[in-house]
């Protein structure tokens, strides 16, 4: 089959499919919405109905004798009067009768009071109802309810809304159940479908005529993009699309040789590094208008590692789908914040992080993003903390290390799998420094270098010199609380 054809039979498909779909959108809506109003109205009707209803008259009726009696007929006048006064245009109410769980058959309703007048649709005292509906009834006894669809009988098609009565004890002693005729609904709708289908109709009508022309204009120029981009496809990025005409074709036409020149310029960077970098550092280096260098390089930068306090002791107190949660929740805030100054997410350690500052984007503001990363997270960890203690989950604690120095940076691993990361001293006295907030109980550690980055913005306080494990000399650390108020 031609290109062309298939163009018209697409153009034509999608005009009857559309006029269909707006179609069964609407009346699919439109029933909705009359089913909820009149849902809402016949609860309403007896939600009011049964407040009004004597309840301490309802237990008196007992037995088909009843019906005799003064309270059945103050209760079925009351019904006949309430059932008056709710005829309408827009509401006709048939039927009012009250109904209430049957001792004989536990899985039914039985008959209490009915207000019809003919004789042949009365249901007498005790009569158990067979309704199917009645099971959903059950359920919602002590609420105002309403089935969610029509039911249709032999009389035509019935809402039916129920409310719980109650005696002056407040115990429950019976339901109120109030029929609406709703066969105008049904022929309303029916009159809509009429009208779409005469829609359908002239809509393929113009379709087929209007599909024709437009299939003979558009398939030269789309042939010839279709060809073009078949050929970028394979890879061909050289390929350029010329085309002689002044319409939205020469315009994508163009866009087409815009976006082939920038997919040339990318794809090299695109491939070898979308496999081990955030987004967020995607797109600021494919924004960047100075070349970034993805092999090793020595450089420097500020590293950052947190981590989770005591996390093994709370591991084993919590479920394992419990600390996925809890975690996943926990990432998703530290990542936003770490993405948000600036920061590149090198590896998630456990229950921590190493991020790093300066990497792969240059940044002369990066200690400066790095402390301030770290105060934001332990202000996110306080409002998440705060939210779990109220759902009675555990609080938590996080230490953060930060040190700036001198690292190597760049790919790590084989030609099967590899990270994008730095290694060096920078990252061991990072780390070292996350460790000994535990000891310090200070929740911010960071080095001397990078406190004498961020000068007097931050409020610091001198810790003294401490020699970390496994480095030789001692190295003076800072504790960051908060930056200062200007």
């Amino acid at each position: 089959m031609k290109y062309g054809t298939k163009l018209y039979i697409a153009f034509v498909s999608i005009a009857a499919v559309s006029v269909l779909l707006a179609l069964a959108i609407v009346y699919f809506e439109t029933r909705r919405q009359l089913l909820d109003e009149l849902r809402s109205k016949v609860k309403s009707i007896a939600a009011t109905t049964a407040v009004l209803i004597d309840g301490d008259l309802v237990p008196s009726i007992q037995t088909r004798k009843d019906e005799s009696s003064p309270a059945y007929i103050k209760l079925r006048n009351e019904l006949r009067r309430a059932r008056s006064a709710n005829r309408r245009d827009d509401v006709y109410v048939k039927y009012m009768f009250i109904l209430r769980p049957s001792k004989t058959h536990p899985k039914s309703l039985e008959s209490v009071v009915d207000a019809s007048i003919r004789p042949e649709s009365v249901s007498h005292v005790g009569d158990i109802n067979t309704n199917p509906a009645m099971q959903s009834v059950l359920k919602h006894l002590h609420e105002d309810y309403s089935p969610k669809k029509f039911l249709k009988d032999q009389f035509g098609s019935w809402l039916t809304g129920y409310a719980p009565i109650y005696d002056t004890h407040g115990q429950y002693v019976g339901t109120l159940g109030v029929d609406i005729y709703a066969t105008d609904v049904n022929l309303q709708l029916n009159q809509l479908i009429w009208f779409g289908l005469t829609a359908l109709l002239a809509s393929l009508i113009l379709a087929l005529t209007v599909a024709y022309f437009m299939s003979k204009t558009a398939t030269y120029s789309l042939h010839k993009i279709y060809h073009t981009v078949e050929e970028i496809g394979k890879g061909d990025l050289e390929q350029k699309i010329e085309l002689d005409t002044s319409d939205e074709f020469a315009d994508l036409s163009d866009r087409i040789n815009q976006m082939t020149k920038g997919l040339e310029e990318r794809d090299r960077m695109k491939m070898n590094f979308s496999r081990y970098v955030s987004q967020h550092v995607l797109e600021k280096i494919m924004h960047s208008d100075t070349p970034t260098k993805l092999e090793g390089e020595r450089k420097k930068i500020t590293v950052l590692f947190s981590d989770i306090r005591q996390f093994t002791y709370l591991a084993e107190k919590l479920p394992p789908e419990q600390i996925v949660a809890l975690l996943n929740e926990f990432f998703e805030e530290m990542i936003d914040v770490v993405f948000k100054n600036n920061g590149t997410l090198d590896k998630f350690t456990g229950d921590g992080v190493m991020v790093e500052f300066g990497s792969p984007l240059e940044d002369p503001m990066q200690e400066k993003n790095a402390v301030l990363a770290a105060l934001e997270m332990q202000q996110r960890l306080k409002g998440l903390c705060d939210r779990w203690e109220a759902e009675g989950k555990p609080r938590i604690e996080m230490g953060i290390g930060i040190h700036t120095g001198i690292a190597v940076v760049g790919n790590i691993g084989s030609t099967k799998r590899m990270e994008y990361t730095a290694i060096g001293d920078t990252v061991n006295v990072a780390s070292r420094l996350e460790q000994e907030t535990k000891k310090s109980q200070k929740p911010v550690l960071i080095s001397e270098a990078t406190y004498t980055a961020i000068g007097d913005e931050f409020q610091a306080e001198k810790l003294g010199t401490i020699t970390l494990p496994g480095r030789v000399g001692g190295i003076t650390i800072y504790s960051v609380e908060d930056r200062k108020k200007r």
